[in-house]
């Protein structure tokens, strides 16, 4: 695979994006606008057509203004694309308007302009060859001129092979010198007119062209595109051969347009094969176009995102808007709205039968971005130092990744009366800045001159290659004696997932009477809202609870904006950035999985301590350490004894017959232990008998008496036993007699 340098150093694209604290809607009780689109654009692509091309010059030219017909980034915007060559006699006309004035805002306008860009041809001498640089600027400016509502930004591309040559065209004087001269004179005159109309020229040259006299066509324009940075502003480039044409065109465009471009990647395409092509949207992108040369009408695009899937080539997909256009051409081109960022996957397939292709793929992109920018401290009083926090924000949420925001500067500067305007340094100070991992929040300090005595304002600016900003007046007043009223705006940041609120705290101290203040979200999407819109401050300390509400339709990614407190006058009083990550909602069976998972680490650790706790259940319920006599009278020898079996349960029966104690199964006397050292025993009917302890027998039917020894007693007191040392009972031959019932 090659891959064609994308020149990235050269193209240092740089718009201001400006925010002012505190605007003009703002002051009216309403939040700012949305983030802006792209700023669209009027082009004209003069395009050469005279006798000196060759059938491979034409395709490439045609193919070069299919590039900048279908990559162009506005729906608003409007494109015109002349052929020119020569007016040498009747009949003839230098120039020929193959595409008029068409917008690009439907997926049907994008195919017209490639299917009119057909149209252009190498003239034969009936038709007037030769090449009239004079007549071709003056059309393109005659359209420049036409009405616009919308204040388009005004680009020309002169694509020539050749200078100027007017020698057989009449209208120009008596001979060939004085007819070049006059030329020369009218494109001299028409280029004033360009600069003072701000059309930009973009020459670019191949073939014989003369570098000199395109630089004057760049030089003689308006140079100040993208506010005024010399790197941005128009040249003249000139290519060694119609094949390098397609590249350069589309990087003046992107350069014309304040665009940024990726590297083109290039493979070659055999009949019947697919190949893929990867190319890289970066996260600051909010509206790009993947233009792909594939040279060949009947080789097929597939499009995948960075996530693996398949894109539509017209409609909706998650956030993203797609449309596709030239898929009957040449050249092909998917504009995207809200591009999910990350590598691309470009698939095209050659059909059998067609004769291997070189293949490309470009991005060309812009970011429609948006500076938020809040104050520590928006009443501020003269002397107070104040804390300027400015972050960047695209359409859905707001930029922190450090390298997405690398080669962007944030600037800030403050201005009021009673001072001259201040600049503020502003640095990346947010968590893990000292290790490239801040949080896209860029902030300073600076203290209200003693002397600001009403107005204020701050001015907010992002700059950068690729982005389109917003400027938007805010301003405010320092505080005055008045001024008896502070707040504060609690809010953490928090991961959330759609439907679920993010809890927040107003907290405010009023050394006035009873006020009402407002609640208010500023560049925060529609998807969220707040739990309250008013409160009331009571004099004195008092907090106040709120919750942002994150709608169930909600999309993935970062919520940026701010919450402000303001008075009843409307001016703000406190402030907050809003910084809210929101993630898709977690599937059914992943949530089972947890809660499965919290069920197992709850038994791993409940199950020991219920062993144990069983097992001391177990122990403490276990009859076998006992021992029961029976006596013929209390204080003489047993005449039977009964070991508790072992074993078998927390109870065992047993029966007196004939003077003996005999173990029985199921009925009987029952046996088993209870609290402390009490034995409890049940007759044959069920009845409860006393409890019986150690060294107390109870009475049994018969004039018999039940006595037992506990040897888990006897265990736990070995250093001091009981009965006074001696065994609790003996028989009366101190022997086991034949009658016991040993077990």
């Amino acid at each position: 695979m090659r891959v064609t340098s994308s020149f990235t150093s050269l193209f240092a694209l740089t718009v201001t994006a400006a925010v002012v604290l505190f605007p003009t809607a703002a002051q009216a009780g309403l939040p700012r606008r949305a983030p802006s689109d792209v700023k669209p654009v009027r082009v004209v692509i003069l395009v050469d057509e005279s006798g000196s091309l060759s059938g491979q010059d034409v395709a490439r030219e045609r193919a070069a203004a299919q590039l900048i017909a279908l990559s162009e980034l506005s729906p608003q915007s409007q494109v015109s694309v002349v052929g020119f060559g020569s007016s040498n006699g009747p009949g003839q006309s230098a120039v020929d308007i193959v595409c008029p004035l068409t917008g690009v805002e439907t997926a049907q306008d994008r195919e017209s302009l490639s299917r009119c860009v057909e149209r252009l041809h190498r003239r034969g001498t009936e038709e007037g060859n030769d090449t009239d640089h004079a007549a071709a600027l003056e059309q393109a400016l005659d359209i420049m001129n036409k009405p616009d509502d919308q204040q388009r930004a005004k680009i020309v591309f002169l694509l020539t092979d050749g200078v100027l040559d007017v020698g057989n065209s009449p209208q120009y004087g008596a001979d060939a010198q004085a007819r070049n001269r006059n030329a020369q004179a009218q494109i001299g005159s028409g280029l004033k007119d360009a600069e003072r109309a701000r059309v930009q020229i973009w020459p670019l040259g191949f073939g014989s062209a003369d570098k000199t006299s395109l630089d004057a066509f760049a030089t003689g324009g308006w140079r100040q595109p993208c506010g005024g940075q010399e790197s941005a502003t128009p040249r003249a480039r000139v290519v060694a051969n119609s094949a390098d044409v397609e590249r350069s065109l589309l990087e003046a465009f992107a350069y014309a347009r304040c665009a940024g471009i990726e590297e083109s990647v290039t493979d070659s395409l055999d009949a019947g094969a697919t190949v893929d092509l990867h190319v890289n949207i970066p996260i600051i992108a909010t509206d790009g176009s993947i233009v792909v040369v594939k040279r060949d009408r009947r080789i097929q695009v597939t499009y995948f995102d960075p996530a693996g899937a398949q894109v539509p080539k017209q409609g909706e997909q998650n956030d993203s808007t797609f449309q596709a256009a030239g898929e009957s051409g040449p050249v092909e081109s998917l504009r995207i709205r809200n591009p999910l960022p990350g590598k691309w996957r470009i698939q095209l397939k050659s059909p059998p039968g067609v004769q291997r292709q070189d293949v490309s793929a470009t991005v060309v992109w812009q970011g429609a971005l948006r500076a938020s920018i809040s104050l520590s401290n928006p009443r501020p009083r003269p002397g107070e130092q104040v804390a300027v926090r400015l972050r960047l924000q695209t359409r859905t949420g707001t930029i922190t990744d450090p390298a997405a925001l690398e080669g962007l500067r944030f600037t800030a500067r403050m201005s009021g009366e009673g001072f001259q305007e201040l600049p503020i340094d502003l640095s990346d100070t947010g968590d893990g800045a000292d290790r490239g991992e801040g949080d896209g929040e860029f902030s300073g300090q600076v203290a209200i001159p003693a002397s600001a005595t009403g107005a204020l304002s701050f001015l907010g600016r992002v700059t950068g290659p690729g982005v389109a900003g917003d400027e938007r007046p805010y301003a405010t007043r320092v505080a005055g004696p008045a001024d008896r009223l502070r707040a504060q705006v609690q809010l953490d940041a928090a991961t959330v997932e759609p439907g679920a609120e993010v809890s927040g705290a107003v907290r405010v101290t009023n050394d006035a009477g009873p006020a009402q203040l407002g609640l208010r979200l500023v560049d925060v999407p529609g998807t969220v809202s707040l739990s309250a819109q008013q409160l009331q401050a009571p004099a004195g300390a008092s907090e106040h609870a709120f919750a942002l509400r994150i709608g169930a339709g909600a999309p993935e990614g970062r919520i940026g904006g701010v919450v402000q407190v303001v008075d009843a006058t409307g001016q703000v009083v406190a402030e907050e950035f809003v910084d809210v990550d929101v993630r898709p909602p977690t599937p059914l069976w992943q949530r089972l999985l947890q809660a499965l998972l919290i069920l197992l680490a709850i038994v791993a650790v409940a199950l020991p301590f219920l062993l144990v706790r069983r097992r001391a259940r177990r122990r403490a319920a276990d009859p076998s350490e006992l021992t029961l006599h029976l006596f013929d009278r209390p204080g003489e020898p047993y005449i039977s004894r009964l070991q508790a079996p072992l074993g078998e349960g927390p109870e065992f029966t047993f029966e007196v017959s004939g003077g003996r104690l005999v173990r029985t199964y199921g009925t009987g006397y029952t046996v088993r232990r209870g609290a402390g050292q009490a034995v409890l025993v049940r007759d044959p009917s069920g009845q409860e008998l006393d409890p019986l302890l150690p060294g107390r027998p109870i009475a049994l039917p018969g004039g018999l008496y039940l006595g037992v020894d506990d040897g888990r007693a006897r265990g736990a007191a070995a250093e001091q036993p009981a009965y006074g040392g001696r065994e609790p009972y003996q028989s009366r031959t101190h022997r086991p007699m034949p009658g016991d019932d040993l077990l």
